[in-house]
């Protein structure tokens, strides 16, 4: 399956370039090639294949989803959409679109289809078929970039990519930034998978869990690019828990983005009550990428290119901060020495964890969903696929985070 950039690809797979990260960050300035599982050849204009399709329409009036009629009963807008459109992205002679270059106006099409389409194949790599939750009324996803529409949404048949128009006066789209390209796709995938709620949720712990299930699928996406683990690896010797581009979603400047993963949110700040679902997710978030980090200091640990030390210091935050230039040294020490062997194991706990997330999302219900079956399950989930290995990884981080200790509260009123 040709998922990496560059190097790893089947034969006979349709190419295109896409921005790993969003393309004014440093060493993120020129798109990547990659290709894709499907043949060359066989995706049309637009691009569209037999799964999705893109366009850019031209003065769409209002997002797809509900709208309030003069009576207030709702209406819903819904693809396809059959007004006026930009004209499509076009294969070249062999069926590819990595001919064309970023200032080329079809662009735009060609990478929100070929980030859409990479993110679903990455997550069929673990998940197996992920059959779309619209699929009796509507054959195929649309993948909608439109130009006065300031957010991004995945929903009934439609993943819809407006523009950043608000953010230091800096205007970009959202179809050139594969974070909310694949945080909308990890929401379809996971209304596919784990199904849509029938009634309402007063705890709001299915809102986070979405938010942070979609996070989660956006950063498994991104550490399939050889340019991002490369990145990540060079900025932070390993030591994960230094902000990099894994922890950071919807960048929108290189300092700052709309949520870290690595992040020290426990759920007893919201016992009180929330406000918003997106804060709400950050404990979740949060316990899974501690989840990441743990797995992969344990196989540093196995194949001793780290001292053990440091992993008995991950459960004590309090030392781990206390110890944290020893720390640092010790990580740029054992990376310099072995970067490709500390590279192979990032990639195996990536891997790892999207295997437990993947059994996670058919394991789940969508009605009642708890933060704290979340944990139940996970547990189980390691036991089974890998044996207790790692189960202090996920006991800790959870544990860490309140998970299963701690309830959330109604929704405030903002």
């Amino acid at each position: 399956m040709a998922l990496q950039s560059g190097s790893v690809g089947s034969r006979g797979g349709t190419r295109v370039r896409l921005f790993p990260q969003p393309f004014f960050l440093d060493g993120y300035v020129d798109p990547v090639t990659l290709e894709l599982a499907l043949p060359a050849g066989s995706v049309r204009a637009g691009p569209a294949d037999g799964r999705m399709y893109a366009v850019c329409p031209i003065d769409k009036p209002m997002p797809y989803g509900a709208h309030p009629d003069r009576r207030g009963r709702a209406i819903w807008l819904l693809p396809p959409w059959r007004g006026s459109a930009r004209p499509p992205a076009i294969p070249d002679r062999l069926g590819h679109f990595d001919s064309l270059t970023p200032d080329d106006p079809a662009f735009l099409a060609a990478h929100a289809w070929g980030c859409a389409r990479f993110v679903l194949e990455v997550w069929e790599r673990y998940c197996g078929p992920i059959p779309w939750h619209f699929a009796s009324r509507l054959p195929r996803l649309e993948v909608a970039c439109i130009d006065a529409y300031d957010n991004a949404q995945g929903g009934f048949g439609f993943l819809e990519l407006g523009q950043n128009l608000r953010w230091r006066g800096r205007t970009h789209p959202f179809g050139l930034n594969f974070d909310v390209i694949a945080h909308e796709m990890g929401h379809l995938i996971i209304f596919a998978l784990v199904g849509l709620p029938q009634a309402e949720d007063p705890s709001g712990e299915h809102r986070g869990f979405h938010e942070a299930m979609a996070d989660v699928a956006a950063l498994v996406a991104s550490a399939h690019f050889d340019t991002v683990l490369d990145g990540v690896l060079e900025a932070t010797y390993g030591n994960l828990y230094v902000a990099n581009e894994l922890s950071r979603f919807a960048e929108l400047s290189a300092s700052e983005q709309i949520r870290v993963a690595a992040n020290g949110v426990r759920l007893d700040e919201f016992e009180q009550g929330w406000g918003d679902e997106h804060d709400l997710s950050l404990p979740l978030t949060g316990a899974i990428f501690d989840i990441l980090v743990e797995v992969f200091q344990q196989l540093l640990v196995e194949r001793r290119l780290i001292p053990a030390w440091i992993l008995d210091l991950s459960d004590n935050i309090e030392r781990m901060q206390a110890f944290q230039h020893p720390i640092d040294a010790e990580f740029e020490r054992a990376y310099k020495a072995a970067p490709l062997a500390f590279k192979a194991a990032l990639v195996d706990a990536r891997d790892i964890l999207a295997l437990y997330i993947a059994s996670l999302w058919r394991s789940l219900v969508a009605d009642p969903l708890t933060y704290a079956e979340v944990a139940r399950l996970m547990r189980l989930i390691e036991r089974r696929l890998t044996g207790g290995r790692f189960a202090r990884a996920v006991e800790m981080s959870f544990a860490w985070r309140g998970i299963g200790r701690f309830t959330v509260g109604p929704r405030l009123s903002c």
